[in-house]
């Protein structure tokens, strides 16, 4: 009497942005009676990393050419933390930046407001307390300084 094989199904991702792109395959499986001679122990155990140790230091660049940052002066200035805020500058983010608020928002939606706190260095709840017409204004602008990966054809820049 022969045994039938024994198969496992197992996901190979197929796009790195879409989770559910997926090629579904069956491999066989060693018969029953050599799982007791294998070894599934690892025989180098894993290097633990530090949170600190695993990012990559960032050589700081000098830019030129195209215009890296603006600011926009304030219709309704405001104090934050004892310091009257009278602009606010909005920079270019640079790719170790783009990387580091991905991970930080990895399995939930990235909003604009995120984002554009990166770029002014204000925090989301400061930029949402904003006076409408500064906010608007401040926003546009940084939509005009979002990376391509960001910017869609049909979504606002007030967003």
């Amino acid at each position: 009497m022969t045994q039938q094989q024994i198969k496992a199904k197992i996901q190979t991702p197929m796009s790195k942005s879409d989770p559910n792109d997926v090629k579904i395959e069956s491999i066989p499986l060693p018969p029953p009676e050599m799982w007791s001679t294998l070894d599934n122990s690892t025989a180098i155990a894993p290097a633990s990393v530090s949170a600190e140790a695993a990012v990559a230091p960032v050589a700081p660049a000098v830019f030129f050419g195209k215009q890296r940052s603006t600011t926009v002066p304030l219709q309704f200035p405001f104090t934050l933390d004892g310091s009257e805020i009278t602009d606010v500058t909005i920079r270019r983010l640079t790719l170790g930046e783009v990387q580091e608020l991905l991970a930080k928002t990895r399995g939930r939606t990235l909003v604009f407001m995120e984002i554009y706190a990166e770029m002014t260095g204000l925090s989301v709840e400061t930029l949402k307390g904003l006076d409408d017409e500064d906010g608007v204004a401040i926003t546009d602008a940084a939509y005009d300084f979002l990376p391509p990966r960001f910017k869609t054809d049909d979504v606002s820049s007030a967003t």
